[in-house]
Order: structure tokens, then C-alpha cells, then sequence
């Protein structure tokens, strides 16, 4: 079995490096349950924190936008990292060539302003939100070793870190608690006009409910949220596959913009 998840995590560290895409994960060395899956998917980070002397500052939410769940066949989101040297400033330009995949996703990112602490019972967006310090406009670029993600499984994907690229950061906001995430407008310009509009409602409803079940999964892995760490949500709109050329800005209203570009 440790064989197993070892030579996974080794299989997707080459997929990554030598930015091969393939149909799907060899049988031999597919994940058979979830827990399997993140087991596989520690091991992958713990290489790529190890290879690019990039320590983990936190965490990035996948599938919390109900279209996707059902495309993936799957009832609920799934986790991954955040590391240093995938994280980027605002105004970014990136080489289209050093993904397989560009697929980009504006996105609320929240930080810890204190360790979560322990309680008997689920935590909600409620009881999470007294330990939330700054929202960062944030856009993730999903990027991913899979010909055709939506038919490889979830399983898949969580080993594969949640499929994170990287994650660019805008400007933090302080005062934001007075603002209705869930109703909030984001929109997605390329190319100087709008490609896709959404709100906070599509990610699980409301981001403050995303944080809720980051926290109980968490608990149910026996790990928890810390101060300073970085929450990528989840997708707030339809996402867009962007190309060589292509000036990427998310707009987030009072909340701020978040620009980059691929060249």
C-alpha cells in the first residue's frame, strides 16, 4: 500500500515536470477511496515543497460550484495546497507554455487571523468567521495532467493537489464583513470585455460556507486552519480556458481587481 501512494505521487511529480497528459492515472496506481487519494496527494506536495524550497502556506477549494459537481459525478468539493512559488502577485505575466492546461478562475481568497480552535461541534460560517482576517481578490489558474479531466474521477484529481496551477493575489481587504459575499458580483473580463459573471452564491452558496467545510474536513483528517493561512474558495463564476495572448482581469467590485496575463 505505501508502495502504492509512493509511486503515485512519483507518477504525477513526472506528469507535472515533464508536462505529460495522459488519459487517466495507471490502474495499478489509481487511488481507491478518498482518504487514499489525499494520502497521495501529501506525498506529491511534500516533493514539490521539497524541489521548489516552497513550504505550504495554506489551502485551495475545488468543485464548490454545483455545475461542476455534477460534470464530476461528485457531491461535494475536494482540497488541495497552496505553496509559495505557485503564488503570485497582482499583474502578472505568466508563459503560456508552462502549463498543459490555462483554465482560469476568479476566486475569493480568505485569511486566517487566528487559529481556529477546537469545538465538538461542525463549524459553520458563523463560528468561522470571528477567526477570518483579510479577503484577497484572487484568480487560480487550474491546470491539470488529464486529457479530459471531467472522466478521470475524483479521486484523480485530489492526488493531482486538486488540480492547482497557480494562484495570482490582489490587494488584501480589511473592512469586508459588512459585505454580503454570497450576493457579491465578480466579473471576468478577457481581453478588455466581460466573459463570465457570477456571484459568491456559487461557491457552496456563500465562501463563508466553503471555510465551514474546509474546517470539518480538516477535522476529519486531524488537521486544522492556523493563522496566516490562505484560503482559495472556489470558482465564483464559469471558468474560461485562456490562451497565449490573452489579458486576464477579475473584477470584484469594492472588493478590488485582480489582473494577469499569458504570453
Amino acid at each position: 500500500m505505501e508502495d502504492m501512494i509512493t509511486d503515485a505521487a512519483e507518477w504525477l511529480l513526472s506528469a507535472r515536470q515533464g508536462m505529460i497528459v495522459e488519459d487517466n492515472m495507471p490502474t495499478s496506481l489509481y487511488p481507491d477511496s478518498t482518504r487514499q487519494a489525499y494520502r497521495v496527494q501529501e506525498q506529491l506536495v511534500s516533493r514539490l515543497t521539497e524541489l521548489n524550497n516552497s513550504p505550504v502556506i495554506g489551502y485551495k477549494l475545488a468543485c464548490t460550484f454545483a455545475p461542476l459537481m455534477e460534470m464530476l459525478g461528485t457531491n461535494g468539493p475536494f482540497y488541495g495546497y497552496l505553496m509559495t512559488h505557485s503564488t503570485h502577485e497582482n499583474n502578472i505575466s505568466l508563459a503560456a507554455g508552462d502549463f498543459t492546461q490555462r483554465i482560469v478562475e476568479p476566486e475569493f481568497l480568505l485569511v486566517m487571523d487566528a487559529d481556529l480552535p477546537e469545538q465538538d461541534e461542525p463549524y459553520t460560517a458563523e463560528s468561522v468567521l470571528p477567526f477570518i482576517g483579510n479577503l484577497i481578490p484572487s484568480i487560480e489558474v487550474v491546470d491539470h495532467r488529464y486529457a479530459d479531466f471531467t472522466r478521470v474521477g475524483v479521486n484523480a484529481l485530489i492526488a493531482d493537489n486538486a488540480i492547482h496551477g497557480v494562484s495570482v493575489l490582489g490587494e488584501p481587504v480589511r473592512d469586508w464583513k459588512n459585505v454580503n459575499l454570497a450576493a457579491h458580483k465578480v466579473d471576468l473580463w478577457v481581453n478588455r470585455e466581460i466573459r463570465e459573471t457570477g456571484t459568491g452564491a456559487n461557491v457552496l452558496g456563500d465562501p463563508l460556507n466553503a471555510m465551514a467545510w474546509l474546517a470539518n474536513t480538516l477535522k476529519s483528517h486531524g488537521k486544522a486552519l492556523k493563522e496566516g493561512d490562505l484560503v482559495t474558495t472556489g470558482a465564483t463564476s464559469p471558468t474560461y480556458s485562456a490562451m497565449a495572448g490573452d489579458d486576464i482581469r477579475g473584477d470584484f467590485g469594492i472588493l478590488g481587481e485582480i489582473a494577469m496575463s499569458f504570453t
